[in-house]
């Protein structure tokens, strides 16, 4: 009995999006992972900063990632394992061994950072409840918690004994985290 051929045959193939992700690395692994990735045809993005590094006898200009301890892959995670057991790489950065996708907008805005690496600096990341000191200016020593992060730093600082607070407007870079028993963290606001 003789075959009919469909006039039109249809093959649909699901190809995966490909999206970015990003990778916790080993201490200082971040260009040869960036590289070792480039080599393989492999989508990778590490943002640099130029940085001066002071010796006792020099100084040097050095590229250092913006972000140290990762780098960025554009992938659809079927290559997943081949990425993870590029050295170097410790893991995917996601929510319970599942990776999390980094939107495409946020890649970009750190693109137009890193081609201006002389106005951008590293900050620590400190968000609302943490517990700071200041560590320069009038209110050196004092300790408080972040109440504001985004156009300014405000640190509040509490009497419990009198259940009393003020706060305070400090720049960003006259504060510094401090540790403290998990019993005194700042819970609600």
């Amino acid at each position: 009995m003789p075959r009919i051929q469909p006039e039109y045959q249809f093959s649909y193939k699901y190809e995966p999006e490909k999206r970015w992700y990003a990778l916790y690395t080993r201490s200082r692994f971040e260009k040869k992972i960036d590289d070792d990735l480039h080599r393989r045809g492999i989508e990778s993005f590490l943002p640099l900063i130029e940085e001066i590094h002071v010796w006792s006898d020099r100084k040097k200009r050095v590229r250092e990632p913006l972000f140290k301890g990762y780098t960025f892959v554009k992938t659809d995670l079927r290559d997943k394992s081949s990425i993870v057991q590029t050295d170097g790489v410790v893991r995917f950065v996601g929510v319970r061994n599942l990776p999390s996708p980094i939107p495409e907008e946020q890649i970009n805005w750190i693109r137009i950072l890193a081609d201006s690496p002389d106005a951008i600096h590293r900050e620590e990341y400190m968000s609302v409840g943490e517990v700071v000191r200041i560590v320069a200016g009038p209110f050196r020593g004092i300790e408080g918690f972040i109440t504001k992060v985004k156009d300014s730093t405000r640190v509040v600082v509490s009497l419990s004994s009198i259940a009393q607070s003020v706060s305070v407007e400090v720049a960003p870079e006259f504060v510094e985290k401090i540790d403290v028993p998990d019993d005194m963290l700042v819970t609600s606001f």
